[in-house]
């Protein structure tokens, strides 16, 4: 008797007299009988202990994810000192490049910093206010306007219900005299029927007498009353009225203290981050030199989107003062703050605006401030930030717009700010990470898109470096 190798396997012919099963195994494994066993339970538990690890990776995600979200508190305003301090830190390095000791620099930075947060609220504050005692003229020509607007669907309802009615007639009169002396049938009333209502044998009324529209009104509610059944406008204004953005604007500058003390410290201990990274590589911890250079590639990122949400805001705030819609310059500083967010911010800043044109002036100078922000947006966000970024740091669009919404979800709109740059640390994190490398490849873009945009954003040197 033989293996599947061919060799020979000992019988037992009494195991309790001539051999004990010890040695009858130890003789089965060196004859190699559960070789092939061994290697396919191998398989088997390789291939388990990759199900298992997925599994477990699956559950630490969620632990993390959950672990964000709850303590958000925290979190926060140390990721928006971060924030700050990659935002500050070229005024910080332009003082130092002037000679200005480097405390002296960080005590002029924050002041410059704490100048700007003075201005933005005292504006906001006070712009806020004014807004929120309009809100109920507002919600009054939004109601007029509104009734205004459905007086003239119902106007247009009537003549299409007035053009199907003598359709009716006509298919009706067609019918009978194809159908000839044939009875007709009876109709349930709980139909209703739009078209001549007979009164008796042989008479019939004219499209548009009385019991006709009785017919019709019963059938089918007027868009006006749809309208005024739906719409309230106390409701509207008693939810401006809740919406206290003064309030919540001063506990998010009460949390910015806590920011602004970690910026602090930040850009006091900025100078010695390269030497802190070359340190621990010497004393064989991780190589921390990817998160320098994705450092660099943050403020650069930080620094054109602060020129681009600049002129943003300069031309909305142009575009609202042209059509005369109020306080453009609060929506030029909404737009200014919400082209941080990529890809939403500047759709969610253009919607005030455009909806106070329509209330104000009508439709064509709402239409018009729409076309003015497409435009700005369009322009600055398609054409001007691709040139100065280049290959918009590595980061495909679909995972852009994901990690604002990915963000937001787990920090709200300080999230939403960050998303950009906190992505991007993550996707440095999964470089350094030998087994999770595939997933910033598959967030990233590949070699040929970045080929792509390079060479449409530098067409001259493409062709020369073909030549």
């Amino acid at each position: 008797m033989a293996d599947l190798m061919g060799k020979p396997i000992p019988t037992l012919a009494h195991p309790s007299r001539a051999t004990s099963w010890k040695k009858v195994l130890f003789r089965l494994v060196d004859a190699g009988s559960l070789g092939l066993v061994m290697a396919h339970s191998a398989s088997l538990k390789k291939t388990a202990g990759n199900g298992l690890r997925l599994l477990l990776s699956l559950a630490c995600v969620v632990i993390i994810v959950a672990g964000l979200k709850a303590s958000g508190r925290l979190f926060v305003p140390v990721m928006l000192g971060v924030f700050l301090a990659m935002l500050s830190l070229p005024i910080l390095n332009w003082l130092h490049e002037r000679r200005i000791p480097r405390m002296l620099a960080v005590i002029a930075t924050v002041l410059t910093d704490l100048l700007f947060l003075f201005v933005v609220v005292f504006l906001l504050s006070g712009v806020v206010g004014d807004l929120q005692s309009q809100s109920t003229e507002y919600a009054e020509r939004f109601r007029r306007q509104a009734a205004a607007f459905s007086e003239s669907m119902d106007h247009q309802l009537e003549r299409l219900g007035g053009f199907w009615t003598r359709a009716g007639m006509d298919l009706s009169d067609e019918l009978e005299r194809k159908e000839g002396d044939r009875a007709e049938t009876e109709r349930p009333e709980s139909v209703p029927v739009i078209g001549p209502k007979p009164v008796s044998d042989g008479e019939t009324r004219p499209p548009g007498s009385p019991e006709m529209a009785i017919v019709l009104d019963t059938s089918i509610p007027t868009f006006r009353e749809l309208f005024e059944r739906y719409w309230d406008s106390t409701r509207v204004v008693g939810m401006i009225g809740q919406v206290d953005l003064v309030g919540r604007f001063t506990s998010f500058a009460s949390q910015s203290v806590f920011a602004l003390i970690v910026m602090i410290f930040l850009l006091a201990e900025s100078d010695r981050f390269a030497q802190k990274v070359t340190e621990v590589r010497r004393e064989g911890g991780p190589d921390l030199s990817r998160f320098q250079r994705t450092s660099r590639d943050i403020q650069k990122y930080l620094a054109i989107k602060t020129v681009a949400s600049s002129a943003t805001g300069f031309l909305a705030a142009i575009s609202c003062y042209f059509f005369a819609v109020d306080f453009p310059l609060l929506w030029g500083l909404v737009a200014f703050l919400f082209n941080y967010v990529p890809a939403i911010g500047s759709i969610v800043a253009a919607i005030p605006p455009v909806v106070l044109a329509l209330i104000l002036h009508g439709f064509w100078p709402g239409v018009g401030v729409l076309a003015c922000y497409l435009v700005i947006n369009f322009t600055i966000g398609n054409f001007l930030e691709p040139i100065f970024m280049g290959e918009r740091f590595g980061l495909s669009t679909v995972v852009v717009i994901s990690s604002v919404l990915f963000w937001g979800f787990i920090w709200g709109p300080v999230g939403m700010l960050l998303a950009v740059p906190l992505t991007m640390i993550v996707k440095v994190m999964l470089d350094n990470s030998a087994e999770f490398r595939w997933i910033s490849a598959l967030i990233g873009k590949s070699q040929s898109d970045e080929t792509a945009e390079d060479s449409m954003l530098d067409p001259v040197g493409s062709e020369g470096a073909g030549n």
